[in-house]
């Protein structure tokens, strides 16, 4: 339950055996590997290594993802299309070095792939314009003459072409045409384009140009088409059905392809993904024309493995060093099975410094006893089992989601059974609930006073509780690392003081009269033995709260703010009047699934249908109520550990661990 202990070393490898050194480490996930720099060119060894995520993709990547998005968006069956992206390809750890070695195979079926496809779209480009074509001339087709009769002659000229008018405007239009002696035939009438042919002789041409240019007539789109304009839509459809003949062949052989090499690619694509951080590794750091340098962070425990695997190569050697100065150490939890699903909450903060203690089994206990009290329902509780039971089965790897859902279920089952939450008061219409009811040892809160004072008592109990442990893993843990100004004149005294206090005010008729306790746990004389433990304590903050100032009097100033309002006594005070929100949310989820079960048994009085509304009503509301309150309870369960819990004795920042691995983002590997 502690921050594991590692060491550095340097890796020194001949480039004959380098990436099958790195492709070994990679396998066994075991260290930590950066490119080294030579002192006197670079101090900080990571400042210069640009990101991995900016490493220029190679090539060979990016064909193998286009030929698997080509072979996707031709997939014969769309249900297989959907079924793809539901989960990873499930491959033997054989079947994947056969593929993986299989390079100039899968590079040519890769290469065809994708020369298929830029086929079918340059196909698709010209029927495109094909079927353009077509659709234009279309509008011409009640034109029975050969279009190379149109254009201007000796004698006459005859024109085809569109005249955008309304229909009174087209019509003096065709008047004025009379007037000037051109004659004009009405093909077509689409709304107010109209499709026309004009003929005029010769001795007008210049005038009848001049006038057909003022009312924007346009020419028929016909320049270099011979005969008919049914024999040229005729020709252009024989070539459409040709290429569109071609395309089919080739969508069917793609459609072959992807039944027999898809899976293949697939996995040959993740291989290639999983070099990626080797050729970063690779690319950067310290190497001469022979041999290459890298430093290597490892778990002290696994020293003897890594001496083994670097003992299988010939010109591989291992060296410790001592980390510099100032160096970031990272960071690997290693907690009990029990505790390692809430590291999830942890990352989420920032994992714990190297040398700084790992708060996640200190906060797993009350983050899912609070998470419980958040939701209160005993009936939602048993919801999370049900979902944990299928992330079980469902989830490959890590089991470290399943394990958390389950854990806040069983919380949340406990939570809801003391204060008789089963989805909302469902046993009372049911007529169930006197079992229940004997299990809620602290009451209804939405039936009783008291049962609602209960839960307020026991949010307040559990932040005082939470708050004062804080204080006191940071005592021992500054302890033992000899921090002893820290301890006895930050972390001591305010243990003093704040227990003092809760203790004084249970001894008065004021923790009677707020209903904290029905009357005073402790006699009013130990009040008077507590002052005298206080004072000194109170001295110690305000004389060494702001030690490092170095005038005496900016340094009492700071030091009575420190102990009154600035992280003092009020601070304190607000971090335990925080936990009422556990109340506050309880009663939320409460509430609103009494409301749903109100509703819907209300519309069950609907004749034949009533029943069938009941059920649905209830499933989606509380289905609904779980949704808000599990994201409500979330998060403020998360903020009471980040701010009330961790500022007592947790920093964080810390360097994660970024162990060297195989990422497989679309397959699953079983041994």
């Amino acid at each position: 339950m502690a921050v594991a202990r590692l060491e550095k070393y340097l890796i020194v490898v001949h480039k004959s055996e380098e990436t099958k050194v790195l492709k070994y480490l990679q396998k066994k996930e075991l260290v930590e590997l950066k490119p080294y720099f030579k002192k006197e060119t670079e101090t900080d060894e990571s400042a210069s290594l640009p990101p991995k995520q900016d490493l220029n993709v190679p090539v060979a990547n990016i064909k193998a993802k286009r030929a698997l998005d080509i072979l996707e968006e031709y997939e014969k069956k769309p249900g297989k299309k959907m079924a793809s992206k539901t989960g990873k390809l499930v491959v033997s750890n054989h079947e994947y070095e056969k593929i993986a070695s299989s390079c100039t195979d899968n590079d040519e079926i890769i290469e065809e792939i994708i020369s298929i496809d830029k086929e079918i779209n340059f196909n698709n480009t010209k029927i495109a314009e094909i079927s353009l074509n077509i659709n234009q001339l279309d509008l011409w087709s009640s034109f029975k003459e050969k279009l190379e009769s149109l254009g201007d002659f000796d004698s006459y000229s005859i024109k085809l072409g569109t005249i955008k008018a309304k229909k009174n405007i087209f019509e003096e239009i065709c008047s004025e045409f009379d007037k000037r002696q051109i004659s004009y035939e009405i093909i077509n009438t689409n709304l107010d384009l109209n499709y026309i042919i004009l003929a005029y002789h010769s001795s007008i041409r210049a005038d009848a140009q001049d006038y057909l240019s003022d009312i924007t007539f346009e020419d028929a789109d016909v320049l270099g088409c011979c005969g008919t304009v049914q024999e040229n839509i005729d020709g252009l459809k024989k070539q459409l059905e040709h290429l569109e003949s071609i395309n089919g062949n080739l969508i069917a052989k793609l459609q072959e392809y992807s039944k027999d090499f898809e899976r293949n690619l697939t996995i040959y694509l993740d291989y290639l993904e999983n070099n990626v951080e080797i050729e970063w590794a690779v690319s950067y750091g310290y190497s001469t024309d022979n041999v290459s340098f890298y430093t290597a962070w490892v778990k002290k425990d696994d020293k003897k493995i890594l001496d083994n695997i670097i003992d299988s190569f010939n010109f591989t050697r291992i060296i410790p060093v001592e980390p510099q100065e100032d160096e970031v150490i990272p960071t690997i939890l290693e907690n009990k099975k029990i505790f390692r699903p809430f590291e999830l909450i942890i990352n989420l903060y920032g994992v714990p410094r190297y040398y700084e203690i790992d708060p996640t089994p200190y906060m797993a206990l009350f983050f899912a006893l609070f998470f419980g009290l958040c939701l209160t329902d005993a009936g939602y509780g048993l919801v999370f089992i049900a979902i944990s039971i299928v992330l079980f089965f469902k989830m490959k790897g890590s089991k470290n989601i399943p394990m958390l859902v389950l854990a806040l279920g069983i919380f949340t089952i406990l939570g809801g059974a003391v204060f008789n939450g089963w989805f909302g008061d469902l046993p009372s219409y049911l007529g169930i609930d006197g079992f229940f009811s004997r299990l809620a040892i602290f009451g209804d809160p939405m039936k009783s006073t008291e049962g609602a004072m209960n839960f307020f008592r026991l949010a307040l109990l559990l932040g005082v509780i939470q708050v004062i442990f804080g204080l006191v893993i940071k005592f021992f843990d500054n302890l033992f690392r000899k921090e002893y100004k820290i301890v006895f004149f930050d972390t001591l005294p305010w243990i003093v003081i704040i227990v003092s206090l809760i203790i004084m005010l249970l001894s008065t008729e004021m923790a009677v009269n707020i209903q904290l306790v029905s009357e005073p746990i402790f006699s009013a004389s130990v009040s008077k033995i507590l002052v005298w433990l206080m004072i000194p304590a109170a001295l110690v903050i305000i004389l060494f709260g702001a030690r490092d100032e170095k005038k005496w009097g900016l340094r009492l100033f700071m030091g009575f703010l420190n102990l009154t309002i600035v992280n003092g006594i009020t601070s304190f005070l607000g971090d335990f009047l925080s936990y009422i929100r556990l109340m506050a949310l309880g009663l939320v989820t409460a509430g609103i699934g009494t409301a749903i079960n109100k509703i819907a048994f209300q519309l069950g009085s609907i004749p034949v249908v009533g029943i069938i509304i009941v059920i649905i009503g209830l499933i989606f509301g509380h289905i609904f109520n779980i949704g808000i309150n599990i994201l409500g309870g979330f998060v403020h369960t998360m903020r009471l550990q980040y701010v009330e819990f961790f500022s007592k004795f947790y920093v964080g920042g810390g360097k994660p661990f970024e162990v060297l691995k195989e990422e497989h983002k679309y397959i699953s590997i079983k041994d």
